[in-house]
């Protein structure tokens, strides 16, 4: 049984307690936030130990692990902080700012024997898992293009307020806070490609230094990638498009059941594939705990989070 903390309690952070918290491998669940709502909120609903100060925790040798959902410019000294102590940390995307800080904290986790892993939610996904099998069992034999879009209609699900308390309050701009997923599916699916960065165009709606819409343009040796980013489109999508000579496979992320289907193009024949629908985040959690009790090395450990990093920093130096 373990006693873990979630440090940060924000959109994100109260999705992953809540999953820890309902996992029959955690004894106790200590959130950790430095906002007195949120804290009341989570102790209201879970009735669960709530802290402000995460040196408390971080400093407790009872607790074995901490999961870090804070603003990424807190992430390295935090998950310095816990690596030190020997705690297993799981950590969200972008782990750091910098790969020098990336590859300080994977030598120190390597050096301390602690389990140091990525929250990819999207390779944890049961989907995309069943997308791999398709790639491995070589379905896809001459790709000619791959778009990824991933607007959030955040304006009208939510409000401006929304964004500018959150990301725009953390100087994050929509490319810092969505691409990782795109790259982390990208080189899941297919990691023998080179991903090369080739030309990026932003709309700055909400902020004059902060772009809220962006398209961005890969090329590999083969073929190219075009990825679409937005939180104030009026629209709200969560796709991947993979378009074969043949077929295209249509990932629906947003889809209530058949979120896979593949088209073939000469006889118009669309084909549901079956996947599990198991919560990737739980899933995410599952595999940190697993990794805990066994000392396994995560599916998204240092180095993984390395080969990403490398390609989210030459994304980012397209838009200065």
């Amino acid at each position: 049984m373990l006693k873990i903390a979630v440090l940060g309690l924000g959109w994100w952070g109260s999705k992953l307690f809540r999953n820890a918290f309902r996992h029959p491998a955690a004894e106790q669940v200590i959130g950790v936030d430095p906002s007195a709502a949120r804290r009341q909120e989570l102790a209201a609903s879970l009735e669960t130990s709530v802290l402000a100060d995460p040196e408390e925790v971080l400093a407790d040798p009872t607790v074995q692990a901490v999961i870090i959902a804070t603003p990424p410019k807190t992430h390295f000294n935090l998950a310095q902080q816990a690596l030190r102590a020997g705690k297993d940390v799981l950590i969200t995307k972008p782990p750091t700012k910098t790969i020098e800080e990336l590859e300080c904290l994977t030598a120190l986790a390597k050096a301390n024997r602690c389990i140091f892993m990525m929250d990819s939610t999207f390779v944890y996904s049961e989907p995309v898992r069943k997308i791999k099998e398709l790639f491995d069992q070589h379905l896809f034999s001459e790709i000619l293009f791959i778009q990824s879009l991933r607007y959030g209609n955040d304006l009208r699900l939510h409000h401006v307020s929304r964004l500018r308390q959150t990301m725009l309050a953390n100087g994050i701009n929509v490319v810092e806070d969505l691409v990782f997923h795109d790259l982390a599916m990208l080189n899941y699916l297919l990691p023998e490609e080179n991903f090369r960065p080739k030309a990026g165009h932003r709309v700055n709606l909400l902020s004059d230094e902060l772009c809220d819409t962006a398209f961005i343009r890969l090329e590999t040796d083969t073929f190219p990638v075009h990825i679409g980013l937005s939180w104030t489109l009026p629209e709200r999508r969560r796709e991947l498009l993979v378009c074969d000579r043949d077929k295209q496979l249509i990932f629906d992320d947003l889809a209530a059941e058949h979120k896979l289907k593949l088209f073939w193009i000469e006889d118009k024949r669309e084909e549901l594939i079956e996947h599990g629908h198991e919560e990737p985040l739980f899933r995410v959690i599952n595999h940190f705990f697993h990794c805990i009790e066994t000392r396994q090395t995560p599916f998204t450990d240092g180095a993984y989070m390395l080969k990403l990093m490398k390609i989210f920093q030459s994304v980012l130096e397209l838009f200065p």
